[in-house]
């Protein structure tokens, strides 16, 4: 009776590959597996007592023409932006606008000048409308939070401004501007710093009611005006 012959090749090496393949199915499988997702979405907003801080007085009520804003090319991304050096901005990966900036900008100043008492209208993307009084062509400068490793985070928005009379024989046109104050937040939390910007917006919109026109026919001479650095 011949002996029972042994086969030249292992097992012992296919049942290694076959542990292989199955650990690395079994690994695969986390990455079917749902996930949270990180990004967070943050708009801008009025503030509560924004409307309360226009000075009481008697004003002609004005038609205002809003042109779309602009606003630089670095912040037309929905990435939240933080300054964090002189020439170095860091874009939020997971921290973004809900809407365009511009956009969002442009509804939240026509909510705080809608509440100005010399204002009777605003309407958003105005062009060439003969019912209105002026138009306005608001500028964005810097519009994100600055962030430093040593001392205190804060707030970076400035803007500014030309506002044209319409329906009258004058060409003249008021030039403004506002730069907020370097307002601080924590360097982390961007709902505050969506917040710190709305506050920002709500009293630029106090200084560019103040250079609207006094009365609906009339518009003042252009006076020079001094935007803080």
């Amino acid at each position: 009776m011949k002996p029972i012959q042994t086969s030249k090749f292992s097992c012992r090496p296919i049942l290694l590959l076959l542990g292989v393949i199955a650990a690395a199915f079994l690994g695969g499988c986390s990455f079917l597996r749902p996930h949270d997702d990180p990004t967070r979405f943050y708009v801008l907003t009025v503030p509560h007592a924004a409307t309360e801080r226009f000075a009481d007085s008697e004003f002609q009520k004005l038609r205002i023409g809003l042109k779309p804003v602009e606003v630089p090319t670095y912040l037309r991304s929905k990435s939240m932006v933080l300054r964090t050096g002189t020439n170095e901005i860091h874009f939020a990966e997971f921290d973004r606008w809900a809407e365009p900036l511009d956009q969002g900008i442009s509804r939240v100043m026509k909510e705080n000048l809608s509440a100005a008492p010399n204002v009777a209208s605003v309407t958003l993307n105005s062009h060439g409308d003969d019912s209105l009084n002026c138009e306005v062509a608001i500028r964005i400068l810097a519009c994100e939070g600055v962030r430093v490793e040593k001392g205190t985070s804060s707030i970076r928005f400035a803007a500014t401004w030309e506002v044209r009379p319409v329906g009258t024989n004058s060409t003249a046109t008021k030039r403004g501007g506002f730069t907020a104050d370097a307002v601080a937040w924590s360097g982390k939390d961007y709902g505050q710093l969506a917040e710190r910007i709305s506050e920002a917006i709500a009293d630029a919109s106090i200084a560019l009611a103040a250079d609207l026109p006094i009365q609906a026919k009339s518009f003042p001479n252009p006076t020079p005006e001094i935007i803080k650095p």
